[in-house]
């Protein structure tokens, strides 16, 4: 079964803005662009969505030679 971006937000619970941020970052498995449209595939009810990684750790506090 298959949902465009608003229904998806509100079976998360979550914005349908964040849902595009979430689509344009790649991060919705399966999610595939039609015109201008989204299709998110659904898994067990709700979209499949990938972990975030997070940036470098900070080096603020390393001692320079």
């Amino acid at each position: 079964m298959f949902v465009g971006s608003t229904q998806a937000a509100q079976l998360m619970g979550i914005s349908a803005r964040r849902i595009r941020q979430l689509l344009s970052g790649g991060r919705i498995q399966g999610a595939f662009k039609a015109g201008r449209s989204w299709i998110i595939p659904l898994v067990e009810g709700m979209p499949k969505v990938s972990e975030g990684t997070r940036g470098p750790k900070a080096r603020w506090r390393r001692k320079r030679p």
